[in-house]
């Protein structure tokens, strides 16, 4: 009876945190997959018959608790002449940088 109740506790506190573990890396997981191709989605709002130059820099801080005040960067888009783009260019960019703001940062 000894045995069997040494077995029943070492189970009570093995199977919980075995669980917790292993659910926890399935829905980090399952997130991963549902942002995967989100950029490349984003793409098809660009005009056909250029080539782009898409940047993201930022900056991760995990040392904050707000969710907003963690992630900051610059997202910037440039054409094949690699300079800052017209107001008409900017415009026809808009919905790009729209939705990779919404979608992937």
């Amino acid at each position: 009876m000894k045995y069997f109740s040494y077995v029943l506790l070492l189970g009570m506190f093995y199977l919980p945190a075995a669980s917790a573990d292993t659910s926890e890396t399935a829905v980090k997981h399952e997130q991963k997959a549902a942002q995967q191709g989100a950029l490349k989605k984003c793409t098809e709002l660009l005009a056909t018959g250029r080539k782009y130059t898409i940047s993201i820099v930022s900056t991760l801080d995990k040392t904050t608790e707000g969710e907003n005040n963690r992630l900051t960067g610059e997202l910037s888009v440039s054409d094949e002449t690699n300079k800052p783009l017209n107001k008409e260019m900017s415009e026809a960019v808009k919905p790009f940088v729209q939705c990779v703001t919404e979608t992937v940062l």
